[in-house]
């Protein structure tokens, strides 16, 4: 851990907590509530504490190099704001508006660029299980044990996993490996908390 110099461990331990916490708040998204994204800032912190020129004071220069992480960090794994229009290929995006294609959805580049979007905000959220696993034919007893399961496993499914367990739910392929290794882990969840299958 490097300390700047003029501070004590203790005041770059406060000034990191501080900034953590006020910037947290802000950028939560999807799963990552202000706990998950409390850690990630500290972590910024951290790691911008090597490249700390000593000029500006650490508070300041933390906040700023945290929130531009904390910015890509959203963008990345959210959804990113920039549309492709600001840059058309065909400069047919005139005063806020497409000059070529009636319907933005018609371009292809727009399409393509809102369902990439879409498809990471899908990966952000959890779907709410009504019933994941019977149908509408099956007894009360059986769904609610089927709801019970699945909230077991989405609570203690690992980081590891998430992504595929958010896929797998929301019934979107993912490779025959991945699905396997999936269906392994859920269960051992069911089988460590008592339940067999």
């Amino acid at each position: 851990m490097m300390i700047p110099d003029g501070y004590t461990e203790q005041e770059v331990l406060d000034i990191i907590a501080r900034i953590s916490v006020k910037l947290s708040g802000k950028f939560k998204f999807g799963y990552h509530e202000s706990e998950d994204m409390k850690q990630q800032a500290a972590l910024f912190a951290w790691q911008g504490l090597e490249s700390y020129d000593g000029v500006r004071p650490l508070e300041n220069f933390l906040w700023v190099h945290v929130r531009n992480r904390l910015y890509n960090f959203k963008r990345n794994n959210y959804s990113r704001p920039e549309k492709p229009c600001d840059s058309c290929p065909f400069a047919a995006y005139v005063n806020h508006e497409c000059i070529k294609y009636d319907s933005m959805n018609d371009c292809s580049i727009y399409s393509k660029w809102i369902k990439r979007n879409q498809t990471k905000k899908n990966l952000m959220s959890t779907k709410s299980c009504d019933n994941p696993v019977f149908d509408k034919k099956s007894s009360v007893d059986d769904q609610v044990f089927s709801k019970e399961m699945y909230d077991l496993v989405d609570s203690k499914i690992p980081v590891s996993f998430r992504e595929d367990w958010i896929r797998f739910t929301n019934k979107i392929k993912i490779s025959k490996n991945k699905r396997e290794q999936l269906l392994e882990k859920i269960a051992e969840i069911l089988k460590d908390n008592g339940i067999d299958i």
